[in-house]
């Protein structure tokens, strides 16, 4: 069916309606996918949130909300993009293509902030509507990025020259520390981060997940970029999001930790608010350390990203 734009006022007013239908909608299918994510992780079952974190490292750049949205809708997708874009990309979409609906913020002036030095006032969130997206299996033309080098490639030596170039990408000094008396693989401080030579040294698979922990912690729970204490949550919400967001970045480059993070995921329980709260934290998180990581891969070759 050919779209028609409307043009009369009647129109106009049914296609309004129309969309915010469809956007409060989209808002309920998330909050139930986040109940039932959480009901599977009461009864001790947290494959599925797992395939979620991995996948939702290939949108990184999406705010959760969408990165479940695409989920549901795509699961198979690598990409998603507007028609136009895909267009600017060289690529088209598929006849009969069933587009991803996402969630687009709707914006208007902070009247009771502060006008900027061009006596504007600042934009401020007001609600959502919904915009269409095609998934890259949905179209045609020319290549995709691969991200084949993103994942390591043999074995322990391979493995130690991607360590390498995480901890020289991280925001943060990455230090090696004999402590024998100490059983952490790793810690920080906030200004650092601290790798155990006798815990990881022998295992680089090991050490890079011990690295995205600690990278997690700096980015999601110390005093910085406007971070309080009193919002800080407890401790083991902590270690959860750290571990979380470690499997997820592991995962990225081809390093499995399912078997570390998986019974450890139970202990949000059936809490869907707390585990909403979560995952909004750990996806912070996992797009921050990846836009580092983009940027270093910058100069190699470009890192893929979804589109816009």
């Amino acid at each position: 069916m050919t779209y028609k734009k409307p043009t009369t006022a009647a129109e106009k007013e049914a296609a309004r309606e129309a969309s915010q239908q469809i956007t409060a909608e989209l808002m309920e299918q998330i909050t139930g996918c986040v109940n039932v994510l959480a009901e599977k992780l009461a009864q001790g079952a947290s494959e599925e949130l797992l395939t979620f974190m991995r996948f939702s490292a290939r949108f990184h750049a999406y705010s959760g909300n969408n990165q479940m949205l695409i989920w549901m809708q795509a699961p198979e997708a690598r990409y998603v993009a507007g028609f136009q874009e895909w267009k600017r990309q060289g690529r088209s979409v598929k006849k009969g293509a069933k587009a991803v609906r996402v969630l687009a913020p709707v914006t208007a002036p902070d009247r009771d902030a502060q006008p900027g030095p061009d006596g504007r006032h600042p934009l401020k969130v007001v609600g959502f509507r919904y915009v269409s997206v095609f998934a890259d299996h949905d179209t045609d033309g020319e290549p995709l990025p691969g991200d084949d080098f993103m994942t390591v490639q043999g074995g322990d030596e391979q493995t130690r020259d991607l360590l390498h170039g995480l901890s020289s990408a991280a925001h943060v000094p990455v230090e090696w520390v004999t402590a024998e008396d100490r059983s952490a693989h790793g810690w920080t401080d906030g200004g650092a981060i601290y790798l155990n030579r006798p815990r990881c040294e022998a295992q680089p698979a090991h050490a890079v997940r011990v690295l995205f922990h600690e990278w997690a912690h700096v980015v999601l729970h110390f005093q910085s970029a406007g971070k309080r204490a009193e919002d800080a949550p407890d401790r083991q919400t902590r270690e959860l999001e750290a571990d979380a967001a470690a499997y997820v970045l592991s995962s990225v480059h081809g390093i499995e930790a399912a078997a570390q993070v998986a019974d450890y995921l139970t202990t949000w329980g059936g809490n869907p608010e707390k585990l909403r709260a979560s995952l909004g934290r750990i996806g912070r998180a996992v797009s921050q350390i990846m836009k580092s990581l983009e940027q270093q891969a910058a100069q190699r070759q470009p890192m893929p990203q979804a589109a816009d």
